[in-house]
This record gives C-alpha cells, structure tokens and sequence, in this order.
C-alpha cells in the first residue's frame, strides 16, 4: 500500500478517536460543531493536518462563527500557558486561560433565544505552546449559520515583541507575571488592521531580531526571526507554510529592536544583508505586496543609520519607509513595552501612512 495511502488512513483514524474524546467531555444538553465545519471562520496560519484537530501557536490566531441558541463554549486541546479573549455578539466576555490539555470551556448559557456571533483570538504567542481547537459547542437542536465575511484587504505583520503585544496590559514598567499582561488583539497590528478592515496574519516572537536575539552573546544568532518565517506553526519546523494560500496586499516589518538592546551589536555589513535578505525573502513570495518596513518606535543606535543604507540599497518602489514616534515612559508596559494607549497611537500613524500610500 503506497505511503501517502497509510499517512491518510493514520490521519482518518487519528481524528476519529479525537473526536471521541472531545465529545465525551462535553454536557449531555449540548451539541459539539466539528471544527472542519465549513461555516468555522479561520484567521491565521493554522495546521489543518488532522482536519477535526487543527492546531496553531502564532499570537493573533482568530477562530469566528455564527450560531444560534442560548449557550455556546468551545473544545481546546492546549499547552497550558495560553489565553484567549472571547467576544459575543462583539461584547467581550472572561477570557479563557486554557489549562493544560483537553477540557471544554463553557462560554455562556445565558444568551438570548436568536443569532449570534463568536469571536475568540489567541492573546498569547508562540512560546506559550501550540494550541488545537476541537470544536464549538452549542444547545442541542440549535444551528451553526454562515460565517462573517473575510475583509478583502489582507496585512500581515512580522515582528518581535511589540507586534506580539507583550505586556500591553500591564500597570507599569513593572509587572509581577507576563502570561496575563500579553493581548495581541489590542496590539498596534490588529488594531490598525481592523480600523483598515484588513484581515491579518501575525508572525511575531518577543526577543527575536534581524540577525540577532536579545541578550544572546555572540553577534548573530543561529535563530533569528527570518528562520521562522515560513512556518504554519512557531514550535514545528518540520511544518511549512503554503505562502499561495494567503496572500497578503501589504507586509509589515518591524524588527531591529532586539538586534541593538545589548552588546554585542552585530557589525554593520551583517545587519544590512540580513535585513536586505528578509525584504527578498517577503518579496519572493508576495510579488506584488508593498512592504512597509517600520522606523521606530523603541529601535536603538545604530539601527537608524543602516536603514538609511538598507533604503539606499533597495530598488523596489513597493518597499516604503514607515515611521512610528518613540513611546513616552508614562504609555509603556510590563519590561518597558507599550502599553495599550501607546499601541493605539501607533496603529493612528500605520492607518495614516498605509493609506496615504496606497490610497486605502
């Protein structure tokens, strides 16, 4: 029997018995929707290798649907150390703080008789493990109705932890945890995308730079944020994205931060190529994309000066600078991060820049 033959029956026996499992956990005045349902909406990069077993780990991830019925909860299969936000019928409800393993999360069984809609978006990254979404739960007798429809602009955002949103809820600068302080869908990237009635796509892992992660010792790091670019999944690097099933109108690049926070800093000749190679790469994949490469707001020296060369160097007239002012210290976060205020102001000057260039 050929090979792909086996892989697809393993897969088909795979779902099955965590279909089985799911279900099992579920109340018995409840219903369980399949997540290959076609009427499930999915925003992000996600695996849809075990069709009943999707799973994901980039900050962002959005799952959405339409239903009817007075109650609704969802099926997760989770590391442990992710939150999702949760809205219905656009009013935000408890976020999820997902334990560890298999569990069904019940939403709501107060709603109102009638339609609604559900939105849950992953607060959290990639470093907090890899999530599998098992199904949505509705009131017996009830109906999953049409999804939303996706926003025919498309941004995707490639970034550190700033475009994660790490610690944008925080007191201060100072913060007794992290896990509770990241939110992504506040960060300035979901909040631009939807004023712009974008739909986005987030790549962002905190402490990742160009050529060289935070406080890392040598001058280049052997994993810097480009080596994960083409993965559905952070933690699988085994898993490649398919670049022609999403393709994005503009792509924004805001790294650079972590390369120059500590010493050493890497020589200049690196960075250059490095950064020149990533715009390449996002060009070879997106031929007709405007990269918008962010200025600011919390780079360092000399990061300005090689950008100045990098823009010398790049002969696209779709790659644009983008610029973001610095972010003063009573508007920043947990770990000198900004703050929600701070990431809504830098959402207004994206949304100003985007559309005064490409006429949005």
């Amino acid at each position: 029997m050929p090979k792909i033959i086996l892989v697809s029956i393993l897969i088909i026996i795979i779902s099955a018995v965590f279909s089985y499992a799911a279900k099992a956990l579920v109340p018995k005045d409840v219903t369980v929707i399949d997540p290959n349902n076609p009427d499930i909406l999915y925003t992000g990069r996600v695996d849809f290798t075990n069709p009943l077993a999707p799973r994901f780990d980039w900050p962002g991830v959005m799952v959405q649907a339409n239903f009817t019925g007075t109650c609704c909860g969802i099926i997760l299969e989770d590391s442990g150390s992710n939150d999702y936000n949760v809205f219905i019928d656009g009013r935000q409800m408890k976020n999820i703080k997902a334990k560890k393993g298999l569990s069904v999360y019940m939403i709501s069984r107060s709603l109102k008789t009638g339609s609604h809609s559900l939105l849950i978006t992953k607060r959290t990254e990639g470093y907090d493990g890899i999530c599998s979404f098992k199904g949505l739960v509705i009131a017996k007798g009830e109906s999953i109705l049409p999804p939303p429809q996706r926003p025919k602009k498309k941004i995707e955002f490639i970034g550190d932890s700033i475009t994660v949103g790490f610690g944008i809820e925080g007191p201060g600068i100072k913060c007794s945890e992290e896990r509770k302080y990241k939110n992504n869908y506040l960060a300035y990237g979901p909040v631009a995308s939807r004023m712009l009635d974008a739909e986005c796509h987030i790549e962002a892992i905190s402490g990742r730079g160009v050529v060289r992660n935070w406080a890392e010792k040598g001058k280049v790091s052997n994993d810097p944020m480009p080596s994960y670019f083409n993965r559905t999944c952070q933690n699988d690097p085994d898993l490649k994205w398919d670049f022609k099933s999403w393709v994005p109108d503009a792509v924004v690049i805001n790294l650079g931060a972590n390369d120059f926070s500590t010493e050493p800093k890497p020589d200049r000749d690196v960075f250059i190529t490095g950064y020149l190679d990533l715009i390449k790469t996002v060009r070879n994949h997106y031929k007709d994309a405007d990269i918008f490469c962010v200025l600011g707001p919390a780079q360092q020296p000399p990061f300005y000066d090689y950008m100045d060369i990098i823009f010398s160097q790049v002969n696209d007239r779709k790659v644009h600078k983008l610029t973001l002012r610095p972010v003063p210290q009573d508007e920043l976060g947990c770990d000198w991060h900004p703050n929600v205020k701070a990431n809504k102001k830098m959402a207004d000057e994206l949304v100003k820049q985007i559309k005064e260039t490409l006429g949005w």
